[in-house]
């Protein structure tokens, strides 16, 4: 759920492929997914480890808004699963099946409607939010790929609850971080951020900025002739703002997926004792 409703398409055989996806990402960034986790939400691995030993996971499917995407369930799941914790789907959905997955004395619950998707702690009350998880978890990915962002030059695109999760994450690694967005509104309350700049020029910014996060929902307009020549890319977007030609000439540049690391980083968060 980066940004906009995702799709059956982008998540249709996801659960196929998370151990190649898993070591595409390793590959990139040095990390696995449960490392990009961990390092995105201050849990050490071995914390997280005991938590999958204890914890019981429950996925809520909810109708509300414009209803259950396919598969959207099972893939969270799926990942849940893959990083080692027990998960059930609750047959009720919405408010019966969050009182099932309570019932069935389950430790976390996800749930997702059109505006947000969470994972709730129910021993502590603590709420991880995707937008939140998925900044910080791009952001820890990006990280690894350049092999530490202290005082390199990063710009977000986009002032929304991803970028903005970014920028702070940004800031405490001490990148020189930038940001952008079409509405210069957005951006009014960050102007006084120290280390922070405002850019209102992208045309003319892009290609100062060798490492980017791409936190919007635009779709194919960023070509590479308009990126730095070593551009390297975290884009939580979705549709992925890259051109198809750029994406395929910088593929191992570049890290994008529909659910795995904001999922992962949610269940790191609210793992959390």
């Amino acid at each position: 759920m980066n940004l906009t409703r995702l799709t059956e398409k982008d998540i249709i055989g996801l659960d196929q492929e998370l151990v190649s996806y898993s070591r595409d990402l390793l590959k990139k960034t040095g990390m696995t997914l449960r490392e990009i986790a961990c390092f995105a939400s201050g849990v050490r691995e071995e914390e997280f480890l005991r938590a999958g030993e204890k914890l019981k996971v429950a996925v809520v499917p909810i109708t509300a808004g414009l209803g259950i995407i396919g598969g959207f369930v099972h893939s969270v799941q799926d990942i849940i699963r893959f990083l080692g914790f027990e998960t059930v789907i609750t047959r009720g959905t919405d408010v019966d099946g969050f009182y099932q997955a309570a019932h069935q004395k389950a430790d976390i619950v996800f749930m997702a409607d059109d505006n947000r998707f969470i994972a709730l702690n129910l021993h502590n009350g603590f709420i991880a939010d995707n937008g939140i998880a998925t900044g910080r978890g791009y952001v820890a990915a990006l990280h690894g790929m350049s092999r530490g962002l202290k005082e390199k030059k990063v710009l977000v695109l986009g002032a929304g609850p991803v970028g903005r999760a970014s920028l702070e994450f940004l800031q405490e690694l001490g990148a020189q971080s930038a940001i952008y967005d079409t509405n210069t509104l957005a951006t009014v309350d960050i102007k006084n951020q120290d280390g922070v700049t405002i850019e209102s020029d992208l045309d003319q910014v892009l290609i100062r900025y060798p490492y980017l996060v791409d936190a919007t929902p635009q779709g194919s307009f960023l070509a590479l002739e308009k990126l730095h020549k070593n551009i390297m890319v975290a884009a939580p977007g979705i549709p992925l703002g890259l051109t198809a030609d750029t994406y395929a000439m910088i593929e191992e540049r570049v890290i994008h997926d529909p659910l795995q690391i904001g999922v992962a980083v949610m269940l790191a968060l609210a793992s959390k004792d």
